[in-house]
């Protein structure tokens, strides 16, 4: 968006930092993004899929415990 690329503008070492998914925000209402969940090691698209997945899988029991008790 800004015309640049992240080692452009980050200037960090491309050897060490790589822009790629794996990321993902936690956002609570009223209080906007608090953090983060983040994995890496598998083909970014897969890190991301398994953080969405695993936040779906939380979200999805913490939603039953709640109702329970």
């Amino acid at each position: 968006a800004k015309g640049t690329t992240f080692e452009q503008s980050s200037r960090l070492d491309p050897d060490r930092y790589a822009a790629h998914g794996g990321s993902f925000p936690v956002a609570v209402e009223g209080a906007g993004v608090i953090g983060s969940v983040t994995v890496s090691g598998l083909p970014q698209a897969e890190d991301h899929a398994l953080v969405v997945e695993a936040l779906e899988r939380f979200l999805s029991s913490y939603g039953d415990a709640g109702a329970d008790g």
